[in-house]
């Protein structure tokens, strides 16, 4: 099953009052930067999933601010929510009635970060025919009961979870749900597994923290007033292959960037061979420091025979951007006596940007040869150099 963004609606649910943060103003419309909470979180929204529908869920109180908001950001017309958290899902369900989309995505405002990788992994899972998605976080801190500020039981943290927005639920079966749901129950997941469906997960982000007392907010707001630490890294990748001289190879072209070179003996590898990739994919390991391409691939290992490699650079693509890390440009350099790189390096050049979706713009690849002199030179390999240049969150604590 294939999932368009015009079969998704995000209901955001902006309804709180602040109680627990302790403001006069909902935390939702708290000002940081001539910006809202909200506002942020939709833009956070847009950029993740673009042309995206967004419904808002205001309290009566707001009502007329978040509908200014909703019609500054072309958003749909906003309602006005219910007396809890599971009441107003259920009113911003029923909105959606003469115009029902495949699938919500419910998600708190009050959580203003939304991750990529896990909106990707939400609509990724609910191809499989997923009735309801959520992201999950493991508990990394010890678990207790506590009862009067003292410690009546010790809990096991093993297969215990904390739950995360958004939350992707088919449309029509979450309705249903609310339809029939005799009690109020914490968030749409819990609702769903009430009336005997299965919940899938996904891996949650720590940075979709909900912001429900003022030290969250604290902790949040550096990322939300724009005060990160950026860095500059450059990682270097290096490969080299041999041709395959033998009279009985059959083969008559190299994959280099992902593309095929017809008219050259084949290089020899467990994989394509294709030096460029390997190369590309080690410089973007080297900076999220998740060892190299040997050791994340073994050519001990037959899963990899013949792969493609872009397989290796989608990985490393994927482990970067977990971590946030954009590709400033990557500098190539292809050693060989033959094929002309010139004659090819446009076509690698768009093959990469697609493969990373970054702008073609941002990749050089240029063509040397050794002059014939030695391996290379008496046309017996290609090797190729890289430098992959990429801005990077500064989280690493110095001693």
């Amino acid at each position: 099953m294939n999932i368009k963004v015009e079969n998704v609606t995000v209901i955001l649910l902006a309804g709180g009052t602040g109680n627990r943060f302790g403001s006069k103003t909902s935390k939702q419309l708290i000002n940081i930067n001539n910006e809202t909470l909200v506002e942020f979180c939709i833009k956070n929204l847009k950029e993740k999933i673009n042309k995206i529908k967004i419904l808002i869920v205001s309290n009566s109180k707001d009502f007329n601010s978040i509908k200014e908001i909703a019609t500054k950001h072309n958003l749909l017309d906003p309602i006005i929510g219910g007396e809890n958290r599971h009441e107003s899902v259920y009113r911003g369900l029923v909105s959606l009635k003469l115009s029902p989309p495949k699938f919500v995505l419910v998600h708190d405002s009050a959580r203003p970060f939304v991750s990529r990788k896990v909106i990707n992994d939400l609509l990724n899972e609910a191809k499989k025919n997923s009735t309801c998605v959520i992201p999950v976080l493991p508990l990394s801190d010890s678990l207790r009961t506590v009862n009067k500020n003292k410690i009546t039981k010790v809990e096991s943290r093993k297969n215990k979870f904390l739950v995360q927005t958004p939350q992707l639920c088919n449309y029509k079966k979450l309705l249903t749900a609310h339809d029939n749901a005799t009690q109020i129950y914490d968030d749409e997941s819990s609702l769903l597994m009430s009336k005997g469906t299965k919940i899938t997960t996904v891996e949650g982000d720590p940075r979709i923290l909900k912001i429900t007392y003022e030290n969250d907010f604290k902790l949040l707001k550096p990322y939300l007033t724009n005060n990160i630490k950026y860095i500059t890294m450059i990682g270097n990748g290096f490969d080299i292959h041999r041709f395959d001289l033998k009279k009985d190879n059959i083969k008559n072209f190299i994959t280099l960037g992902g593309i095929n070179i017809p008219n050259t003996n084949s290089l020899i590898g467990h994989s394509d061979a294709d030096v460029l990739l390997h190369a590309i994919t080690d410089s973007i390991l080297g900076v999220v420091n998740e060892g190299d391409i040997g050791k994340l691939f073994p050519p001990s290992d037959l899963k990899w025979k013949n792969s493609d490699s872009s397989t290796f650079l989608i990985h490393a693509s994927n482990l970067l951007n977990k971590k946030n890390g954009k590709i400033n440009n990557i500098d190539a350099v292809i050693i060989c006596e033959k094929p002309k790189i010139l004659d090819y390096s446009d076509l690698m050049q768009k093959n990469i940007a697609r493969i990373l979706n970054i702008n073609p713009k941002r990749i050089s690849i240029k063509g040397k040869t050794s002059e014939s002199i030695g391996f290379i030179g008496r046309q017996e390999g290609i090797a190729a150099m890289v430098n992959t240049s990429i801005r990077m969150i500064d989280d690493i604590l110095d001693d």
